[in-house]
């Protein structure tokens, strides 16, 4: 896997309640060389405040469909209301074990920018996290830091 270059100040968001997956992940991104770039919320509520008042240019946010609290859809629906948040243009994805059809459905009429289902092998899952962060990383949005694209 080629190694991939996360610019500064450009977190990647994690959005995870499960301690055990969160570690899976942290263990994956480790591999891939992008460990020191992570930040892990437990809930929507947390990641939303955080967004509401960083600086930082995160690169994607990651997040988990079932949550307590407040969950990934509803997540997703709060940064579609907030025109701050929603002029950021962070690519959000859904990252999940499990996806009902109508969870899908929904995701998509909020203009997710993808839906993964978590994979059982660890191999797996490491490619799945390097080609998500290798296309956010080659794709120019408004929230990409070498983005030429000026509002």
């Amino acid at each position: 896997m080629e190694q991939l270059i996360i610019p500064p100040n450009s977190p990647i968001l994690i959005v995870e309640d499960d301690p055990d997956d969160q570690d899976i992940l942290r263990s994956v991104c480790s591999e891939i060389g992008v460990e020191g770039h992570l930040l892990f919320f437990n809930n929507g509520n947390r990641v939303f405040e955080y967004l509401k008042t960083t600086t930082q240019k995160p690169l994607l946010i990651l997040c988990d469909i079932n949550m307590p609290l407040m969950d990934g859809i509803e997540l997703l629906e709060s940064i579609s209301r907030d025109e701050y948040l929603k002029k950021k243009s962070i690519p959000f994805i859904f990252f999940s074990t499990a996806a009902s059809p109508s969870q899908v459905r929904r995701a998509y009429e909020l203009s997710v920018q993808g839906f993964f289902l978590k994979e059982n092998s660890f191999e797996e899952l490491k490619k799945t996290m390097h080609l998500i962060l290798r296309y956010w990383l080659k794709c120019r949005h408004p929230n990409s830091v070498s983005s030429s694209i000026i509002y």
